[in-house]
């Protein structure tokens, strides 16, 4: 997990990492070298009449699962032959389910269903194109390995929950680029219709000057809470609950306001430069309530001076509202993708004509990818899903701490959010106290940087 030292001995001084020089000297890190003894024949699969792609899939949860049935939809021949998973039960749940759907397409005996954290290694081994839809934490060092073998991948988003990761995966992501891979993320926006019309509408001009950007993900709770299994330790009941633990999910602002964030980076073409707000618990604390926050409102500042106003929440029994909105001297945008509602007011009005038929953006971002495999055609997403994934942990940096967090210094930043993980009897990142709750961030008092 430790990385090179981030100031600059030319200068005789401490200087903060920019995005740009980061990527420069990205390639010539360990992963290139590591990956300097692999045949280049290994790095990417086209239609080459050498078979159906293998397919591994690595996480057996529902985002895994799913991801899994629309790889096998995709319309290229792919047969599911491996799986990583740190549980049995959920293993051959994923496996029992996409079996009976795809009774021709799933062939996983005994042997190539790999258990433990070390796992997910042989399963890449064994396949052409890897599903990484673990907890996001576990997603840099997967990525790096899927690359070091010369795997195409699609990996769920976010791509990291810590600075140090989202360096990781930047630097794996430029080898991808190097070894010809095609790299997905699972930001399914970039890949629905009415999204691409509408962003590209407003780039266009349709707004005019964009003056300001505002987003929402303002829900209920999620899921509910799995209760503790006796023969569980605390290090699995935190992994059998991680979207109500902060050190495997990042927290709501990543976890839910990354879908929103990216849009607003996409129409933009740019990431902000700087970000400040508040977060906290006003509901979630007590007892087995997990440890991350129920709400975030972190506004973020771009290089123009346009701001983003972003909200989040997780709190049952209030309004719920989940869209992306921009302003403009000429008029407004506002999408509601749960709606498939796209609609410009103002000079240039304008709404989205749903198409027929609809148009599935989780397939669409499988049909995308395997198409790209199998014609070998420019495609890596990483980049892109990595820094908008910085964005959003940079916002929660801001909300944690109380603090203006700026690009740079967030990116340098070596803090992880937790120790290394390598076995189900590791210590879990957070421990109850003795009635059960769980520490939160103190704004004021968190050093987030």
């Amino acid at each position: 997990m430790n990385s090179s030292p981030l100031s600059s001995p030319a200068s005789g001084q401490g200087s903060t990492l920019s995005r740009r020089s980061f990527l420069q000297g990205a390639a010539a890190g360990s992963l290139a070298v590591a990956a300097a003894n692999l045949p280049a024949g290994r790095f990417a699969h086209a239609a080459s009449g050498s078979g159906p792609l293998r397919l591994a899939m690595v996480g057996g949860g529902g985002r895994g699962s799913g991801a899994a049935n629309q790889a096998l939809r995709s319309g290229v021949d792919v047969r599911l032959v491996a799986m990583a998973e740190l549980f049995s039960d959920k293993a051959e749940s994923a496996i029992n389910s996409l079996k009976a759907q795809h009774p021709d397409k799933v062939d996983v005996p005994p042997e190539r269903l790999f258990l433990g954290f070390e796992g997910y290694k042989q399963a890449i081994a064994a396949c052409d194109v890897v599903i990484l839809a673990t907890p996001c934490t576990f997603r840099p060092a997967m990525f790096e390995e899927a690359v070091r073998q010369g795997k195409h991948v699609f990996m769920e988003k976010p791509v990291a929950v810590d600075a140090p990761g989202v360096r990781r995966v930047l630097a794996a992501a430029e080898e991808a680029k190097r070894k010809n891979l095609k790299v997905g993320v699972g930001l399914q926006r970039r890949h629905k219709l009415g999204y691409q019309e509408t962003v590209k509408r407003v780039q266009d001009g349709a707004l005019g000057q964009i003056m300001y950007a505002r987003t929402f993900w303002n829900m209920g709770t999620a899921r509910a809470m799995l209760p503790r299994n006796p023969a569980w330790n605390e290090l699995e009941y935190q992994l059998h609950n991680q979207f109500y633990f902060a050190w495997q999910c990042g927290d709501i602002h990543l976890d839910m306001g990354l879908h929103n964030i990216d849009v607003i980076n996409w129409v933009k073409g740019a990431y902000p430069v700087r970000a400040m707000g508040v977060g906290g618990a006003e509901v979630r604390r007590g007892r087995d309530s997990g440890c991350l926050y129920d709400h975030f409102s972190i506004e973020y500042e771009y290089a123009d001076g346009t701001r983003l106003f972003a909200q989040n929440r997780q709190i049952p029994g209030c309004f719920n509202y989940v869209a992306e909105a921009l302003h403009g001297t000429l008029g407004s945008v506002e999408m509601l993708n749960d709606r498939n509602i796209f609609q410009i007011t103002g000079q240039n009005a304008w709404k989205y004509e749903l198409e027929k038929p609809i148009v599935n953006p989780y397939q669409k971002e499988h049909d995308d990818l395997f198409e790209a495999i199998v014609k070998d055609l420019p495609y890596n997403e990483a980049e892109r899903g990595a820094l908008s994934s910085m964005t959003a942990i940079m916002g929660r940096m801001a909300g944690y701490s109380g603090n203006k967090i700026e690009w740079d210094d967030a990116l340098a930043s070596e803090r992880l959010l937790h120790a290394p993980i390598t076995s189900l009897q590791d210590p879990a990142p957070v421990q109850p106290d003795e009635n059960g709750v769980y520490p939160l961030p103190i704004p004021g008092k968190y050093v987030a940087v």
